[in-house]
């Protein structure tokens, strides 16, 4: 359920937020309006993934940021971005919507500052980006990174962003392992949320199975995860020296190639973790899934190479009642891109909306909202038990979705994924044996040359 504000009576009342998500994300719902047209040379997962980290998007989404470095407990370093700039919109009421950047990101990506400018520009919001350390910039001040089961940074943000918002509402929207961090924070704050929603942007959920399914593919193997792993170790070489006297060998550091490698000799060391793969299973957001107590959607491509869609924690959302969880059929990892000679990512529309429907459902500054608790679901409702699907239109590659209960589409690619794995297989992220578009495709069969291609011009 969620409650919704009457500014004409100003009365609150209580309403299904499968409806309220309905009326008010058209993108989501509505089966005219939410069509996802790959861009049709980029109609696979993997060009889709390659144009999102290779393209030049200098020249779009053009966001001027105001940067405010905040100092850590242990004497680390994190950056905030705001656009506008406190200067340019002053501390006030206008309701805020905090984004997380992916592994090694920041607010430099396009795909923050296309939602950045779609809620700024477009409908008058306030963003702020939280950097970590050593991200976007931002100078590493102590001999410790950041990982996916690291909150305590997000934590002292966000008290930072209330302090110096105390009227504003609060909405969060996290991509890749930022969206896994903010639902691990989700979790863990409960009914103490200061957000009033999140949304999950191409989260890989289950670190464990992410890794090992990204292990089991060619490309996986010899570019994905050392693709990762070279831009951590960038990061770690360029910040070296605070890690000398530490409990990580950087020499050892420097002979890694794959994001394991960098995990095992930096991440679960600095974060005293016994094993790699300790720090994977206990920083997987899909255990805190089920104490996520704001309404939150989770946008993932079945097809993302790197959050691949076995490891989607579909029983805890369909179980969470303030879950949403929304797939499409291609999409790659934090692509979505639509149009032939021009592309814009389709991801932002959705996003846009479900964020000002949160904001939009009780208007009031904080100080007159008498409770930011959403109200608690009845146990046992269908009604609450959400999802959406997908149905596929024609050939051209076209998806539509259409809000409704998770049926066994997913599970079903989910089991066939569990069992190509049993059984060795090399292809773990064709999902739909009759698409034209996987493993017989004219594209699969150039893909290796195109990819490889795009990580040496580099």
């Amino acid at each position: 359920m969620i409650r919704l504000y009457n500014p004409r009576t100003g009365k609150l009342k209580s309403a299904d937020l499968m409806d309220y998500i309905k009326k008010k994300c058209p993108s989501l719902s509505d089966p005219a309006r939410s069509l996802f047209r790959p861009t049709l040379w980029m109609a696979n997962g993997h060009l889709q993934t390659a144009y999102a980290a290779y393209r030049d998007f200098d020249e779009t989404y053009v966001i001027n940021y105001d940067r405010e470095l905040l100092s850590t407990p242990d004497g680390g370093t994190v950056s905030i971005d705001w656009a506008p700039s406190l200067i340019k919109m002053p501390a006030d009421d206008t309701p805020t919507l905090v984004l997380l950047h992916g592994l090694t990101g920041g607010s430099h990506e396009s795909y923050i500052r296309a939602l950045v400018e779609t809620m700024t520009r477009d409908h008058g919001y306030r963003c702020v980006v939280f950097n970590a350390r050593a991200c976007a910039n931002t100078e590493l001040t102590s001999a410790q990174l950041y990982c996916g089961s690291w909150t305590e940074d997000l934590r002292m943000v966000v008290k930072h962003i209330r302090k110096t918002l105390p009227e504003a509402k609060l909405m969060s929207a996290g991509f890749s392992l930022g969206a896994n961090i903010l639902m691990n924070y989700m979790g863990e704050e409960g009914d103490n949320c200061e957000f009033l929603g999140a949304m999950s942007v191409g989260n890989p959920f289950d670190l464990m199975g992410t890794c090992l399914a990204i292990e089991r593919g060619y490309l996986g193997r010899k570019i994905y995860s050392p693709a990762m792993g070279g831009n951590l170790r960038r990061i770690f070489l360029k910040h070296s020296k605070m890690f000398e006297n530490s409990i990580v060998d950087v020499e050892a550091v420097k002979r890694g190639v794959t994001i394991r490698d960098f995990d095992e000799q930096v991440t679960r060391r600095v974060f005293k973790y016994r094993t790699v793969h300790e720090y994977y299973r206990m920083a997987s957001s899909s255990q805190r899934i089920l104490d996520i107590k704001r309404p939150f959607l989770c946008l993932n491509a079945l097809d993302d190479p790197i959050a691949v869609a076995e490891c989607l924690p579909v029983d805890e959302i369909r179980e969470n009642p303030f879950g949403l969880l929304a797939t499409t059929s291609r999409g790659g990892h934090l692509g979505w891109f639509e149009g032939f000679w021009s592309q814009e990512r389709w991801c932002t529309r959705p996003l846009a909306e479900f964020c000002i429907a949160m904001f939009e459902a009780d208007n009031r500054p904080v100080s007159l909202t008498p409770s930011m608790r959403p109200a608690q679901s009845n146990e046992g409702n269908e009604s609450h038990a959400t999802g959406v699907t997908i149905r596929k239109q024609g050939s051209d590659g076209a998806t539509t979705m259409h809000v409704r209960h998770i049926d066994a589409e997913l599970e079903q690619q989910q089991q066939q994924q569990h069992r190509k794995a049993n059984h060795h297989s090399h292809h773990p992220n064709e999902l739909q044996k009759s698409s034209a578009w996987t493993k017989k495709s004219f594209w699969a069969t150039i893909l290796p040359l195109v990819v490889y291609y795009l990580m040496k011009r580099r």
